[in-house]
Formats: structure tokens, sequence, C-alpha cells
């Protein structure tokens, strides 16, 4: 799942107005899933753009949610009904439309029937679908609520004095970073660097000077330094004279 897709379909589902805003488009109870939302990871990949339910040929499909018709009608010898709910659209097929396209529905009406044919699923089914824009989002999120669990301490103990056992049901890994400490331990993080760059630069400093100092000593009585006459030589006559 791309991160744009991700990040849409969490925005839909936090800013939806409640269960009851949404329902499965079959049922109840509630169909069984045979296909789940696999979006592509570019627009023109292949992936799965929606939803596959099981259902039964002529069985009711309902609107999902209230909203307009936006379209009703056979696509490329199916029956497809789409109905826009505000930023959001719906799509169902193949369905055999009760509905014509304009018209407003309310959640839960009954949209059309389940058309018979295989040509997308082994077995009978209804895809479902949605978009946002250009944008195809997993149609699940709307009627699946995702419920995260949060640590619970003791009452009236805050978080830092809860006790070994509360500690114990619940990691440390889970707490809340403490600002404070984290900024002491950046500090103290590019302190040391800081310390290690100048005390490299130190040591590199010295040993250059010593190098140069030991390059340049004269050598013993009687001994002539090759490398000096060669560099002499390099040097031009008006430098030498001027030196």
């Amino acid at each position: 799942m791309t991160l744009l897709t991700l990040l849409l379909t969490c925005a839909i589902t936090a800013g939806a107005p409640g269960a009851t805003a949404w329902r499965w488009p079959l049922g109840p109870p509630a169909p069984r899933v045979l296909r789940a939302f696999s979006p592509p990871a570019v627009p023109w990949g292949p992936g799965h753009r929606g939803a596959d339910l099981a259902a039964r040929p002529g069985e009711p499909v309902y609107a999902a949610g209230a909203g307009r018709v936006s379209y009703a009608g056979s696509l490329a010898g199916r029956g497809v009904v789409a109905v826009d709910h505000g930023p959001l659209r719906t799509t169902y097929l193949p369905v055999r439309p009760s509905v014509q396209a304009g018209g407003q529905v309310a959640l839960g009406a009954r949209i059309g029937v389940l058309e018979d044919g295989h040509l997308h699923c082994p077995t009978p089914c209804l895809h479902w679908g949605l978009r946002k824009g250009r944008v195809y989002l997993d149609p699940l999120s709307l009627v699946r609520r995702e419920v995260r669990l949060l640590p619970q301490w003791p009452r009236g103990a805050p978080p830092h004095e809860a006790s070994g056992k509360a500690h114990e049901r619940h990691p440390p890994s889970e707490e809340p970073p403490n600002p404070s400490m984290t900024l002491r331990d950046a500090t103290t993080a590019t302190g040391g660097a800081v310390t290690g760059l100048v005390l490299a630069y130190s040591l590199s400093f010295a040993w250059r000077r010593a190098r140069a100092r030991g390059r340049f000593r004269p050598p013993p009585p009687g001994v002539i330094d090759l490398a000096h006459e060669r560099r002499l030589r390099r040097v031009p006559q008006s430098r030498r004279e001027r030196s």
C-alpha cells in the first residue's frame, strides 16, 4: 500500500461521522470477504482496486452510505452503480440497477440486485470499490474500525509513579519518551562529537609539525642530503641568489 493511499484511508476512517454513517452493501449478516483491497504500487500497475464480497445472484445490493447516484447502467457488459458521498465515491458491480443517475439515496437504500455471472470472481461476488478523486481506497475501512489499546495506569497515580506490576503489564517501550531526557541525551552526544573532532585535529596538527621538523633536520657531518640537493636544483637561480 502506498503512503498516499494509507494516509487517505486513515483520514477517512478517522473523519467518519460514526459507525452508523456506513454499512455493508450486502446483508445482514456481514458478507464474507473473498478478496481484500490490494492497491497497485503505481496508478497503472496491477492490483485489486476494491474488495470482493461473497453474494448470490439476485441478492439485493444496498447503498453503503447516503449520497447521490452518479452512474447507473451497463459498462463493458456489466451493470455498474456509483454513488457520490461528498468527496468519496463507492462503486458496485456487477449490479442490475434499480436507481437512476442523479437520484438521491439514503443509507441502506436498495440500489439493485447482483447480476448472474462469474466474470470477476470464481464464484458469485460483489466487487465493492471506494475512491477519493482518482485515488483508490480500501472500502472495508468504512465498516471496520481499528481499536488501539492504551496503557491503564493505577487510579490517581501518574505514569512515572506506577507500581512495578503496572510496568510489567506495559513494557517501557510503550511509554512516551521524556522530552527533557531526549534533549539532554542529544546535547551530550553533540558535545562528545565536537570534543572528538577537536582532539583529532589537534593530534593531526602536532604530528604534522613533528614530521616537518624531522624532515629538515641537518644531516651529520660528512653526509650529503641528496633530497635537499635535488630541491635546491629545482629552485630557480634568481631565487637562490636572493636567498
